[in-house]
């Protein structure tokens, strides 16, 4: 396949692997997004839709308890909230309008209230709220320090934005 612009197989391979989106992509090579697009599915890149991602990303920080029939967190209001405005960051555009003004609503609720959702899967709620630490940083959910991010795209996600008008912008 021809090189365009100096992107080589090899480099949107990395790009990909890096969480970089097609749009971050493009912009970085001054091409379109459905150039990319066309150069990363025959090499067998697909990506899953954004929803997925965050709930697949989400299950590798935290078990949350989920059932049909009993007691289940992963419906919770601040589940709801945190996916949604994790989709929002990453760029989903499927979120319906409403779920967009929840999500930005959750946002200002952090930054108002100064505090980080965390996860215990033996309470009956399971999602709580603690107050912000320096060792937080920007981060909008409790991570172990010990534990690893599953991917770089996903850490930065997790991240208030340092401008809390990002959302208009």
């Amino acid at each position: 396949m021809p090189v365009i612009t100096g992107l080589t197989d090899a480099l949107l391979i990395k790009y990909f692997h890096l969480g970089m989106s097609d749009q971050e992509i493009a912009e970085k090579h001054g091409i379109t997004v459905q150039a990319v697009s066309k150069r990363r599915v025959p090499l067998g890149l697909f990506r899953k839709p954004v929803s997925r991602q965050v709930n697949d990303w989400l299950s590798e920080r935290m078990e949350v308890k989920t059932s049909q029939w009993g007691p289940s967190h992963h419906k919770k209001y601040s589940s709801k909230r945190l996916r949604e405005w994790l989709r929002l960051r990453l760029g989903d555009d499927l979120l319906k309008p409403d779920q967009i003004s929840r999500a930005r609503a959750w946002e200002r609720r952090l930054r108002r209230e100064n505090v980080v959702l965390g996860y215990d899967p033996e309470t009956e709620d399971g999602w709580y709220y603690r107050p912000r630490q320096p060792s937080d940083g920007r981060l909008v959910l409790d991570w172990p320090e010990d534990l690893p991010f599953p991917d770089e795209r996903f850490r930065r996600a997790l991240e208030l934005p340092p401008d809390p008008d990002w959302e208009s912008k």
